[in-house]
């Protein structure tokens, strides 16, 4: 069972977040093979962004941005970014993708489970926490999107247990 370790609200941005993007039907059973090819793909990109000394932010763990701005009814595309929230005036490098972030509070969770439990649970498991604290509550500012984030302690080499956070926007009350 997916546990809340820790729940704090900061403000996000302006910023860009760059990386590389794929698009797959929200729910669907292959979706988790596509975004997993993207993790096993996604080095070179974080060579490059992280070249850009100039351009990073405190945010430095590696993230999934997961997006709507394909998504409708009949399409349902989630969009799945793999990459890091970058000072709003980076430069996009070639054959990179990128979304431009407006100021926001974000509800930053920390999910401690297995895996999988982490990854399908964390988002309720937020909104529950976010319904208690009664401050914040979820924001939808443009398109739907949200952040999957990944610290060295994710998947430990020791076990199944790990660490997963998750990025919500929100506003106060």
């Amino acid at each position: 069972m997916a546990t809340l370790e820790k729940l704090e609200f900061k403000l996000l941005g302006p910023c860009r977040f760059i990386g590389k993007s794929v698009y797959a039907r929200a729910g669907a059973l292959q979706s988790g093979e596509i975004f997993g090819h993207l993790w096993g793909i996604s080095q070179p990109v974080f060579e490059k962004l992280d070249s850009m000394t100039e351009y990073l932010t405190t945010e430095r763990n590696r993230v999934a941005l997961l997006t709507g701005d394909k998504y409708d009814d009949k399409t349902q595309l989630l969009g799945y970014t793999v990459g890091r929230f970058m000072r709003a005036d980076t430069p996009v490098p070639p054959m990179l993708d990128f979304f431009d972030i407006p100021q926001v509070y974000m509800a930053q969770g920390w999910v401690r489970g297995e895996f999988d439990d982490m990854v399908e649970n964390a988002n309720q498991v937020i909104l529950e926490a976010m319904k208690q604290q009664n401050v914040y509550v979820p924001y939808e500012c443009g398109p739907f999107f949200a952040a999957e984030v990944y610290s060295k302690d994710t998947i430990p080499q020791s076990g199944v247990d790990s660490i997963f956070g998750f990025y919500l926007p929100c506003k106060k009350r």
